[in-house]
């Protein structure tokens, strides 16, 4: 296993509980379920999953667990997500955000670990603009994203991003809406679409909460 990320990811762990014991920690979690669609012949079910998320944050620092549900896989339930990573703002407008990821199967172990670099700029009180570089150190290579969020009203939110990924010289892009049931439930409807791989449809019902200092 890469010892960088056995660091990140014991960084992560350790984070939740220690931080608890920090003035002005956050600890955020969620769960979403979520049901998509090949677009490519009608609409025909691909999958449903089910996912959830922690998060600490402090002084900029954060660190997260996430796990989500596998599909029908042979092998593995769950895909695992450690992350440890500090964010900041620039200016009044721009912030960056710099984290490192590592990946795993609940059977099959470490798979692999990128670093992610993100800009975020806002482009008026309801739109965000964002560029991000995601460096996988195995293969050498960089995935480049540009996305966009406009926010109509205090509800409704629209959101896309198209990208790059260097691995396979593919182009992807998704774009989505989403609703605010209220200040803790969504629902989002995303369509997501590539070079190598067929369309897919997604509805989404997600819930997030505080946990401590939201």
């Amino acid at each position: 296993m890469n010892t960088k990320l056995t660091f990140a990811g014991a960084a992560a762990l350790a984070l939740l509980p220690l931080g608890a014991l920090a003035d002005g920690l956050a600890l955020t979690g969620g769960v979403a379920a979520t049901a998509a669609f090949d677009t490519n012949d009608g609409l025909t079910h691909a999958e449903n999953t089910i996912e959830a998320y922690i998060e600490a944050e402090l002084n900029g620092f954060h660190g997260g667990i996430w796990i989500g549900s596998l599909y029908q896989d042979p092998d593995d339930d769950a895909e695992i997500e450690l992350s440890l990573g500090y964010g900041g703002d620039i200016s009044d407008r721009l912030d960056y955000d710099v984290t490192a990821t590592g990946y795993y199967l609940n059977n099959g172990g470490y798979q692999s670990y990128d670093i992610a670099f993100e800009l975020s700029m806002a482009l008026s009180d309801r739109s965000e603009g964002m560029l991000g570089l995601t460096w996988d150190p195995d293969a050498d290579t960089i995935e480049t994203t540009l996305g966009l969020e406009h926010a109509l009203n205090d509800r409704i939110t629209l959101a896309g991003e198209i990208g790059h990924s260097e691995a396979d010289d593919n182009i992807f892009g998704e774009i989505g809406i989403s609703y605010a049931l209220n200040d803790a439930t969504a629902v989002e409807l995303l369509y997501e679409d590539a070079d190598d791989e067929s369309g897919t449809l997604s509805l989404t019902v997600s819930y997030d909460f505080d946990l401590l200092g939201g």
